[in-house]
Formats: structure tokens, C-alpha cells, sequence
């Protein structure tokens, strides 16, 4: 009997959804278009085979049964396109599969075209950032602007919740262009906020010399670009661990992924966490609206001269704070607080296949 074999895109699918992240299926076969145009067929099946650990060349070639000469290349090629990853050392290179998000879509930053912008945007619409967001734990943390915090001697401030500290910690910074702010833009609706503000970070020195997508620069570089965004009314967003961050989105409710479905959904708590809120001075505030102007969530209003907070919208990101020129609005730690974030990647992923009563055993 002849062996029926899945088409490559359905079995690529199959595997990303697999991951801990997910990919969502969708009616139509929209999800389907969008692995259509980052993968060519030979390149999904390939994708498709890899696992999240990585393997050398000679592993995959061994473990597939593939001839070694030309997958060097193929792999590189794949790496270069965003479709796969490959870590690199002194001694080897090792090349794995990645999430489709946070992963393979960011990696498509430079080849996004108005044909994927659009794509992709019938992809978000469609899936409705099921998988991914809908269960737990919550992929974003927002890190709140530190020196709008009310400095409660009570009050312990991880260093999760420091967007200086995650600098800090790191070997090699670089910045790059927010693919979400490129994607409303080739769909025609440039954004107001600055557009390259994304921030990356790796435990290995000079990491982004030979990057593409990733401009390297230095600690002190990220940390002014870190204060610009929050000066521009950007709110700073991580993954929602307690260590191995490797990168700060400075966000926009217009054209952030994560973000616009907070707004969209009108459940601003659903897909991130932050241990904080706003809290307002009633004997400082003018009602000058200004906070107002400046809060993406619209969790702050004034019906009667003075500022109140909607607590179910508030996501205590703080850029409304700073703006304050009473100083009438500060952070306070949320009550009650939010349990404590994954410890790595790795717990987070862990816990999230099992809210998604999914096995990525055969992928590890």
C-alpha cells in the first residue's frame, strides 16, 4: 500500500503547534498561506523534522538519513530567512526549529513585504491569539518605569521587574526595528511612536557584530534608548520570566500584537502581568488630563476634577506618571500581587504545554 504523505506546510503546522507557544489552526487554511510564504516546500519539511534543542549537522544528517553535503548550506540559508535558528560556538553550530511567535515571525523582519503584512494581519484576526495568549502562564510582563514606584520599605522590587537590572546582566545589546510597527505601516498605518525600539540581549560578548536585523550597541546606548521610549509613552515589555531575558519591546497598544489584543479584547490583565497600579494623590491632582492623554489602556479618566483609575485596565506600566507635572501618580504594588513568573524559558514553557494539554517531548 502506497503511504499517504502530509503535505509539508500541514506537517510544519503540526510542529510549531507542538511548542509550548503554539500555532494556531485556522478554518480557512490562513495559517497554511502564512508558512506558504516564509517557507519554500523543501525548506518546511525541513523545518518540520528539527527539534528545540538543536543539532549539529552531522547529527541532522545522521538522525535523518540526509546526505551531509549541501545541508550546510540549506541550514545556513534557512538560519539567514528567520526560519530556523542556529546557536554558534567556538567548536560548532547547532540548528533547531523556533515558536512561530516569539520566533520565527520577528525573525521576518527585513523579507515583510505588504503581501505578508497583510497575511499576517488576516492570520492575528482569524486565530484570534488563541494558544499563545488564551492560557498560562502569560507570555509579556510589563516592567514598570522604576522611578515612578512608590518606595514602600516594605516593598521588594525583583530584579524581573527592572528593566536596568536585565540590561545590566547582559554581554551584548542591539536594537532593531519593531516588526509590528513595520507591519501597520506597509498596511498603511504608519505609527506615531519611534519604530526602532526593540531591544535584544545576549550572554555572549560582541553576539550581534555579523547580525543583520539587530544593530549592536552598547550598555549605555540601550539604557538611553530605554528611557526614550518611556518618554515617548512606550511601555516596556519582557518575557514573562524571572531570568534568561534576551529582549525589552517598547510597546504600543496600536501596533504591538500582545498589546492590541488587550485593547481589542477590552481585557487589558488577560495577556500580561504587572505587579503593579497606579495610585493617585487626590491633594496633588489638578485634573489636567494629561495622564489621560498619555494612558494607551484608557484606564484613567476624570469625571469630577480628579484622576481616577480603572483597576481592571490599569496594566502599571507607569509612562502616565511621568508625565504628571503634580508628580500626583505613582506605583503601587497591586493587591493582591500577581503570583511570581516562571524561573526560565524553560519552566515557562513547561508550564504552558501543560495549560495547552500539549507533549513537545519529541522535540526536545
Amino acid at each position: 500500500m502506497t503511504e499517504i504523505l502530509m503535505d509539508p506546510y500541514e506537517r510544519l503546522a503540526e510542529t510549531l503547534n507542538k511548542i509550548p507557544n503554539g500555532f494556531t489552526k485556522t478554518e480557512d487554511g490562513t495559517h497554511l498561506k502564512v508558512l506558504q510564504w516564509i517557507y519554500t516546500p523543501d525548506e518546511a519539511d525541513l523545518a518540520s523534522k528539527l527539534n528545540l534543542i538543536g543539532e549539529t549537522v552531522e547529527e541532522l544528517s545522521l538522525r535523518l538519513s540526509l546526505p551531509i553535503e549541501g545541508l550546510s548550506d540549506k541550514l545556513e540559508n534557512m538560519a539567514k530567512k528567520g526560519q530556523i535558528y542556529v546557536t554558534k560556538t567556538d567548536t560548532e553550530r547547532r540548528y533547531g526549529i523556533m515558536p512561530f511567535a516569539v520566533g520565527i515571525y520577528e525573525e521576518q523582519l527585513e523579507r515583510m513585504d505588504p503581501e505578508f503584512a497583510q497575511l499576517i494581519e488576516e492570520y492575528f484576526q482569524k486565530a484570534e491569539s488563541n494558544n499563545l495568549f488564551d492560557t498560562q502562564p502569560s507570555i509579556f510582563r510589563v516592567i514598570p518605569v522604576n522611578r515612578v514606584i512608590n518606595k514602600d520599605p516594605k516593598l521588594t522590587i525583583h530584579t524581573y521587574e527592572e528593566a536596568e537590572s536585565i540590561i545590566n546582566k547582559a554581554k551584548s545589546w542591539g536594537i532593531r526595528e519593531c516588526i509590528c510597527k513595520k507591519q501597520k505601516s506597509l498596511l498603511g498605518q504608519p505609527c506615531e511612536y519611534p519604530t526602532t525600539v526593540c531591544l535584544t540581549f545576549s550572554s555572549r560578548e560582541n553576539a550581534y557584530n555579523d547580525e543583520t536585523l539587530s544593530k549592536p550597541v552598547t550598555k549605555e546606548n540601550a539604557i538611553e534608548l530605554l528611557q526614550e521610549a518611556e518618554e515617548a509613552g512606550l511601555i516596556h515589555c519582557t518575557m514573562n520570566i524571572q531570568s534568561g531575558h534576551y529582549y525589552i519591546c517598547n510597546c504600543c497598544t496600536c501596533c504591538c500584537g500582545v498589546l492590541r489584543g488587550l485593547t481589542e479584547r477590552n481585557q487589558p490583565l488577560a495577556f500580561v502581568k504587572a505587579n503593579f497600579i497606579m495610585s493617585v494623590d487626590e491633594e496633588l491632582c489638578t485634573g489636567c488630563a494629561i495622564c489621560v492623554d498619555r494612558c494607551q489602556f484608557d484606564a484613567l479618566d476624570i469625571p469630577e476634577d480628579i484622576c481616577e483609575v480603572d483597576l481592571q485596565r490599569c496594566v502599571g506600566c507607569g509612562v502616565c506618571a511621568i508625565a504628571c507635572p503634580e508628580q500626583a501618580l505613582s506605583l503601587v504594588e497591586r493587591h493582591p500581587s500577581e503570583p511570581e513568573p516562571p524561573p526560565s524559558i524553560r519552566d515557562w514553557m513547561t508550564q504552558k504545554a501543560i495549560s495547552r494539554q500539549v507533549d513537545p517531548s519529541d522535540l526536545i
